[in-house]
C-alpha cells in the first residue's frame, strides 16, 4: 500500500490530467473552477484512508471538521448577541472536542482499514455526497457535478495506486503479488451490513438529487 506522501503526489498528477482532459472535452472554464476541481481531486485522493485509525487523513478531516464547526458555533453565538466570555470559548471548545475525539472514536468503532471505504462503491458515494454539500452550498448544477465527478477521480486514483502497489512488492525482493491484491478495487466487503447500507446509501442519495428527479420526471 502506498503511503500518504505518495498518495498527495499522485492525486497533485491526476488533478492535473483532470484539469487537462476537461480542457479538452470544454467542461472546464475559469479560473475559480479549475482550482475547485483541482482541489477535489486531492482531496478524494486521501479520502479512502479515512478509515486507518489515528491516520493522517482521519486526523485532518476530523480535526479541520471539528474546528469548523465550532467556528460556526462562536460566529453564531456572537452574532446572537452573546458576549459572555466563558460561553463564547466553552462551548466551541466542547464542540470541536466532541467531533475530533467523540465523533472520531465512533468512526474508528465502526469502519475496519481496507473495508469498504476501499471499493467502487465508495468511489461512487463520496463523489455523491460532494454533489450533495455543493447543492446546500447553491452552487450551480454543472459545477456541483463536475467538482463531484473530480472526487470520485481522485477517490478512484487512490485505490488505483494501492492496487499498483498490491501487483508488485516494490520494497522488496519479491515479484509476487501482496495478499491485499484485489481489497482495494472490489465491489464489496467481508461485511455484509456495511456493504448493503452503503449500496441503500447510494441508492437514496442518487434518487434524491435534482437533476435525477428532474429527469425522472
Amino acid at each position: 500500500m502506498a503511503n500518504f506522501r505518495k498518495h498527495i503526489s499522485w492525486g497533485v498528477f491526476v488533478g492535473i490530467a483532470t484539469i487537462i482532459a476537461g480542457f479538452i472535452f470544454s467542461l472546464i472554464s475559469g479560473i475559480e473552477l479549475i482550482f475547485w476541481v483541482f482541489f477535489a481531486v486531492l482531496v478524494g485522493s486521501f479520502l479512502p484512508d479515512l478509515d486507518m485509525d489515528e491516520g493522517v487523513p482521519f486526523q485532518i478531516l476530523f480535526g479541520l471538521l471539528g474546528a469548523g464547526l465550532a467556528g460556526m458555533v462562536f460566529f453564531k453565538t456572537y452574532q446572537g448577541g452573546e458576549r459572555n466570555a466563558k460561553s463564547l470559548i466553552i462551548l466551541p471548545v466542547v464542540i470541536f472536542l466532541a467531533v475530533r475525539f467523540g465523533a472520531g472514536y465512533i468512526f474508528e468503532r465502526f469502519t475496519n482499514h481496507r473495508g469498504m471505504f476501499h471499493s467502487i462503491p465508495a468511489v461512487i458515494l463520496f463523489g455523491i455526497l460532494a454533489v450533495w454539500i455543493l447543492e446546500f452550498l447553491d452552487i450551480q448544477s454543472h459545477e456541483r457535478l463536475l467538482i463531484g465527478a473530480a472526487v470520485s477521480i481522485g477517490y478512484l486514483g487512490h485505490l488505483i495506486l494501492d492496487e499498483m502497489h498490491s501487483s508488485v512488492n516494490l520494497h522488496g525482493h519479491s515479484l509476487l503479488p501482496k495478499q491485499s491484491l484485489g481489497s482495494a478495487l472490489k465491489l464489496f466487503s467481508s461485511s455484509r451490513l456495511a456493504t448493503l447500507f452503503i449500496y441503500i446509501l447510494i441508492f437514496v442519495l442518487v434518487r434524491a438529487l435534482p437533476e435525477v428527479r428532474q429527469f425522472l420526471n
